[in-house]
């Protein structure tokens, strides 16, 4: 083999693989975030692309581009990417509108909270992928992990990067720098190992440096150890009491939430959790001639896993907002906040807004505080209420607007297929999108049960609640009735607020955290926004009556404003607001269309439900789970290598636990595990020293003699059979259990 191609094989040695792969796991942490935003809007087809090429680019540019040329490049691609980006933005001027989402997103807003995210992706991905890749084939692995961790930085400022992304990017940084200094070392020193300082001859020249692939080995011990503790203690924190919810932790502290704490604490964004409960505090009175639904906002970008509000709110100077296009009636609403409080909920749609704080417009024309309101502050809405007909409605055609259209119809990329062919399948009698909104409303509330108490779903939440979960609460009937709708190309969003509350006098409710609820609004053409509600309001009013008599069990009665008593009102209270179309009920609703595979998906689930009873498998880890999984046990398999544990759990195995394979392995191997246990107990067997010398230097018993000399018939004699093996196994079984 010539010089140079012994040269080119040794530059790929085991530590600059390792050093390679990390460098690709440090740069895959943000494209795994830039992925996932890609997919939230569309087709992530296009950036995966450009990733790839931002690879190839760097790996053939490698070994012909000098380094300064190369940071020129990445430069290059971001400012390509970021003029790209200010092109297609809509406002005038653009830089405007970069700026301040840049402030904003380096303060911790969502990218998915920009309108064009999957623009901004496109324009960012390339620059930081080349740079990474380019950097680690040039053996510059420091630089390599500066490009790469600036990228994770930003992404984990703006939420978007998780804890396990977030963590899974830092190892793969700490493992480049590791590795690659191994790498570096190695690769410093002379590839013929005989002109090493440290190498002793050897018969052959080709005896390795004294120590040296023992030492580069301990090396890589040292660096998976290293990784193994990153990974280990932030999940040994997380079981900590004290850190549970905090930066240290892996969880997200969401056990034990309540339906109004899911809905609200979040902002700008809400995760779907798990099992919640409720709280019968008192938020609210409200003074209205008739019972409505209290909105607070609406979430349009489904995730999966969540939703997230897009846009920035805007200044309300106190002007008369716009209300619905089509007909409307005037309802005004007096609110009293009864506990401190972040919204300020009102009947849809609230035109004007006066009261002690100031609020600002939301991007879908609500009402939002500027400041938390305190016990006491209070406001007054007037909003104009949709006078809609089922024939207006019916009517309404599907001539939507393009901006409308493609911000409430949009689903992720990896929402499966299903969904959209059991809707079909279901609406297929639906002549319009409201007989369809009509259908898959009535269809969850009569197949979905109602339960505070569900395990969170994996990751598409909608699909998980349509085809594996018999029940929930509002979050997911809302957000399955949206995503339904969506695969239909019908404009809807989730809607978040309170129920009317308790009726206390004739034009007053007492608003609590457990009226929080969440439902759907769909739009129609020329008329608006029209709510739905698709959780079933029996089973769901009977859990919040049960609620309020068990806060009330203490016969202290709660009270509102200046120590008024909350007491029902007569006739019963009721918390069901007006229809949500004005009709006289003579005209039919088409329902959900029977079909076989309903039916056989139906008894599916109900069998799966009950075998669920039982014992129930945890959620599988994601991709990124098992990466960190695997880094943490080999980390720690080289740590208890160092420490000789793996050696004496091995040598315990191999003493306590002999495999029968033929009688004359079998009787070698007994022998064996004797002589050990007498090397433990007395001394080794010296160099030159015959069995039966040491046998009578130890004063070994008869056992061990007679092992021995069923040795030497197998040996010397050629002879064994599996009696002979029965007892020499049975021997040396003794010998062990006496130790």
């Amino acid at each position: 083999m010539s010089a140079a191609v012994a040269e080119r094989v040794r530059a790929w040695n085991g530590s600059r693989l390792l050093a390679l792969f990390a460098a690709a796991l440090a740069i895959g942490a943000p494209l795994r975030t830039m992925f996932y935003l890609s997919d939230v809007v569309g087709d992530p087809t296009l950036f995966l692309a450009l990733a790839a090429l931002s690879l190839v680019g760097a790996t053939l540019l490698a070994r012909v581009l000098r380094p300064t040329l190369a940071v020129g490049v990445g430069a290059a691609l971001f400012a390509g990417g970021l003029g790209a980006y200010i092109l297609n933005l809509s406002t005038d001027p653009a830089v405007t509108e970069l700026l301040a989402d840049t402030a904003a997103l380096l303060t911790g807003r969502s990218l998915l909270q920009i309108a064009e995210v999957r623009l901004w992706v496109l324009s960012f991905a390339p620059a930081p992928v080349f740079l990474t890749w380019y950097f680690a084939l040039r053996r510059w692995y420091v630089t390599a992990t500066v490009a790469a961790g600036t990228a994770l930085a930003f992404f984990a400022l703006t939420t978007d990067a998780g804890v396990v992304t977030t963590l899974l990017g830092v190892v793969g940084i700490a493992a480049t720098i590791g590795f690659g200094n191994l790498d570096t070392l190695s690769a410093d020193e002379p590839a013929d190992p005989a002109k090493r300082p440290d190498a002793m001859p050897g018969t052959d020249g080709t005896e390795q440096a004294d120590g040296d692939s023992e030492g580069i080995d301990a090396g890589r011990r040292a660096v998976l150890e290293q990784l193994a503790a990153i990974i280990v203690v932030p999940a040994a924190l997380s079981r900590v009491p004290f850190t549970r919810g905090s930066s240290l932790s892996y969880d997200d502290g969401s056990e034990g939430r309540t339906v109004e704490g899911s809905l609200f604490d979040a902002g700008e964004s809400l995760s779907v959790q798990g099992s919640i409960s409720l709280t019968p505090e008192i938020r609210y009175t409200v003074e209205s001639e008739e019972p409505r639904y209290w909105r607070v906002t609406a979430y349009d970008r489904y995730t999966g896993d969540g939703w997230v509000r897009t846009g920035s709110p805007g200044p309300y100077d106190g002007q008369r907002l716009d209300g619905p296009p089509g007909e409307t009636r005037t309802l005004r609403q007096e609110f009293r906040a009864e506990s401190t409080i972040g919204t300020v909920p009102a009947a849809w749609k609230p035109v004007e807004y006066a009261g002690d704080p100031s609020v600002s417009v939301s991007s879908e024309g609500g009402f939002q505080p500027d400041d938390t309101l305190a016990a006491g502050d209070g406001y007054q809405v007037r909003s104009e209420l949709l006078v809609a007909t089922p024939a207006g409605l019916r009517g309404a055609g599907t001539d939507y607007d393009d901006a409308t259209a493609e911000l409430y119809t949009q689903l992720p990329d990896s929402t499966p297929d299903r969904v959209a062919e059991r809707t079909a399948i279901l609406t297929a009698n639906a002549e319009n999108p409201y007989e369809t909104a009509l259908v898959v409303e009535r269809w969850l509330q009569e197949n979905k049960g109602y339960s505070l108490d569900v395990d969170r779903p994996g990751f598409n939440v909608a699909d998980a609640f349509l085809f594996e979960m018999d029940e929930g609460y509002c979050v997911y009937f809302a957000t399955t009735m949206v995503t339904m709708l969506r695969t239909q190309g019908i404009p809807a969003r989730m809607t978040v607020g309170y129920t009317s509350g308790q009726r206390i006098d004739e034009d007053r409710w007492v608003v609590r955290g457990l009226n929080s609820h969440a439902w759907v609004e769909v739009y129609f053409p020329g008329q608006g926004w029209v709510q739905f509600d698709p959780t079933p309001s029996g089973p769901r009013e009977q859990v919040r009556q049960q609620r309020i008599e068990e806060a009330s069990s203490d016969g202290s009665a709660p009270t509102v404003g200046d120590g008024v008593p909350v007491e029902e009102y007569t006739p019963p209270a009721t918390s069901t607001p007006a229809p949500l179309t004005e009709t006289n009920g003579t005209e039919t609703e088409p329902t959900a269309t029977p079909t076989a595979t309903g039916t056989d998906t139906a008894t599916e689930t109900a069998t799966d439900s009950e075998d669920s009873d039982g014992l129930s498998l945890p959620p599988l880890p994601s991709r990124e789970e098992v990466t960190l999984g695997v880094v943490a046990l080999l980390g720690i398999a080289a740590g208890a290598r160092r420490s000789g544990l793996s050696e004496r759990a091995y040598r315990a195995v191999w003493l306590r636990y002999q495999r029968r394979v033929d009688p004359e392995t079998d009787i070698e191997r007994a022998f064996q595990r004797a002589m050990y246990v007498l090397a433990d107990e007395h001394r080794r067997r010296r160099n030159g020293e015959t069995v039966r010398a040491y046998l009578d230097a130890i004063g070994a018993d008869d056992r061990v003699r007679q092992l021995a000399t069923l040795r030497e018939r197998v040996r010397y004699g050629g002879e064994a059979s599996e009696a002979m093996a029965d007892e020499a196994v049975e021997i040396a079984d003794g010998v062990v259990s006496d130790r």
